[in-house]
């Protein structure tokens, strides 16, 4: 079972994050074996009807947990019906493909299993569901401005990659090879109704995939720390769930069986996700997106190779956040004059470890290149970094990396 301490502390964080009445599913349950408690939830939304299941490629059903959930469905006669699996971030194409099958179908219940592209896919399709036309329609800077305006379906999200958080996050990131852009559909009717955080779900997940999910969630809870449209209520959040961090991911990728550290970065993943939807971000989530969008760089990836340049990039402008922010990672008591050092340093060996780049040489970036990504990154993440960025002053940063 879950260690009573890590159990103790979960129920703590979602305690806090329901008492500050910060926007989260209103059900987040975690820890070993919670999937069993899926019935309980799906019995008064989707009995006797149909429920949609989104997984990704392989895991799922290479595991036989997709088998597993068809099983504790069909217990309450709900029918299961698949919608197109998920190998990579959903595009405009995929959402409005799955989109139509929901209409059609009128389920009372999306059900997404897997990692942040499975459950964004999900959170996309329950919106559509109820609400008209194509998902490029509701992306933020690229579409016709169309809100959420109708309540989605019930979504019910289940993680199986500790890293983007977006169990309990208010929008789903949808991209175009052909336009270029990754963009994101939001509302707050997107929250997903309920999540379930079982860690021994994330067992077996390939060291890559824990490396890249695990340093997005790190730098999600640093830049949510940084943010200019940050919040007392997530920044004290952000630091309790740093505090997991370091060591767990560690853990995680020498030992893909160590359950322990797989439930501290569950959590905090799960935290970040809270954070993030309540706060922001900041400059190394809009360069990522761009990496993701033009370059097709995986986005966690992309945040580790990111995270210690943008922080030594702010450093002046948000000196004693940042302090506090690095001494929760490194789990010193107390910030001092060396904490943003030690702490940068401490992030860099962190990538040497888990393998991720030091810089953006490796894509061998044009100056044609280098412009693109500087004005594809200004977005909504990019408009809370605490030094204000323009596409010139990014192009200068990224040319430092490339």
């Amino acid at each position: 079972m879950t260690s009573r301490s890590t159990r103790q502390r979960a129920q703590e964080l979602i305690e806090q994050i329901h008492r500050c009445k910060l926007q989260a599913p209103k059900t987040i349950i975690f820890g070993q074996g919670c999937l069993d408690q899926l019935g309980e939830l799906v019995f008064p939304i989707a009995w006797g009807q149909k429920a949609i299941i989104v997984t990704g490629k392989r895991s799922a059903k290479a595991s036989g947990l997709t088998d597993r959930i068809e099983t504790l469905l069909t217990r309450y006669t709900v029918k299961s019906i698949h919608a197109p699996i998920v190998n990579h971030e959903p595009t405009v194409r995929m959402v409005d493909d799955g989109a139509a099958l929901a209409r059609r179908e009128e389920p009372k219940l999306i059900l997404s299993v897997g990692g942040g592209s499975v459950m964004d896919f999900g959170k996309a399709i329950a919106a559509l569901t109820t609400n008209p036309g194509s998902v490029e329609d509701y992306l933020e800077g690229v579409g016709k401005g169309l809100n959420v305006d109708k309540e989605p379906v019930a979504h019910i999200a289940i993680p199986t990659v500790a890293g983007t958080g977006a169990e309990v996050t208010k929008n789903a990131v949808v991209q175009s090879i052909e336009k270029g852009y990754k963009k994101s559909m939001r509302s707050d009717h997107m929250i997903p109704t309920a999540t379930l955080v079982d860690p021994t779900l994330m067992i077996g997940v390939p060291p890559y995939a824990t490396a890249a999910g695990g340093m997005d969630a790190i730098t999600q809870l640093i830049e949510c720390c940084l943010t200019n449209k940050r919040r007392k209520e997530t920044t004290d959040l952000a630091l309790q769930g740093l505090q997991l961090t370091r060591q767990a991911l560690s853990l995680c990728y020498e030992d893909p069986e160590n359950i322990p550290a797989r439930e501290e970065m569950a959590l905090a993943s799960t935290i970040s996700g809270v954070c993030l939807a309540n706060s922001g971000l900041a400059m190394a989530h809009g360069i990522a997106a761009a990496l993701g969008a033009l370059q097709q760089v995986p986005h966690g990836l992309a945040c580790g190779i990111l995270l210690p340049h943008t922080l030594r990039y702010n450093r002046d402008a948000c000196k004693k956040e940042m302090q506090k922010a690095l001494a929760a990672f490194l789990n010193k008591e107390k910030a001092d004059e060396n904490t943003i050092e030690e702490g940068i340093t401490a992030i860099e060996a962190l990538n040497r470890w888990l393998q991720i780049p030091a810089d953006l040489k490796f894509l061998g970036l044009s100056e044609e290149d280098l412009q693109k990504l500087a004005k594809a990154a200004a977005g909504s993440s990019m408009s809370g970094n605490p030094i204000p960025m323009t596409p010139d002053r990014t192009l200068e940063f990224l040319k430092g990396l490339a």
